[in-house]
């Protein structure tokens, strides 16, 4: 133990990263510490610990967190999503999307490429390779929609 600054008794730990990750783990990211930003999670470590530049390391700590990260809101307002117009027929309008990491197929396709009517909901498929380009994609657009259906007004 000692006594820093405002009087109050903390261990002082020493310059052992891996210590200091543990403790910080144990402080923030266990199933029971809450998972605290950078200002709390400073406040629970130096109620008990004390570590030269502790300020610093628990804000490199708190930034590198993966989960954070992924959860994080914009630092911006987003403006609120908004309904596509319905089509008013069939074909006008379609959305398109690639869905990768299928098993294999005998030509070593491990996608699909999807074109759907949002009228309709009518659907059309193609295998695809993983590494499949924009050529490719825009030949099966004409080959399974421009062919049978003409051209949409939108895709999306």
């Amino acid at each position: 133990y000692s006594a820093v600054d405002d009087n109050a008794d903390r261990i002082v730990v020493p310059d052992d990263h891996e210590l200091k990750l543990r403790i910080t783990y144990e402080y923030r990211d266990a199933p029971t510490s809450g998972h605290q930003g950078r200002e709390k999670t400073y406040l629970l470590l130096t109620r008990d610990f004390y570590w030269s530049h502790q300020y610093k390391w628990v804000r490199k700590y708190v930034r590198a967190c993966e989960v954070c990260q992924r959860v994080k809101h914009a630092p911006f307002s987003q403006a609120p999503l908004q309904s596509l117009p319905t089509p008013s027929d069939c074909w006008q309008s379609i959305s398109m999307d690639f869905v990768f990491g299928l098993p294999p197929d005998n030509k070593r396709r491990t996608g699909i490429v999807v074109f759907v009517d949002r009228f309709s909901k009518m659907v059309h498929l193609a295998a695809v390779p993983a590494e499949v380009t924009a050529k490719q994609t825009a030949r099966l657009f004409v080959d399974m929609v421009f062919r049978h259906h003409g051209m949409p007004i939108d895709c999306v």
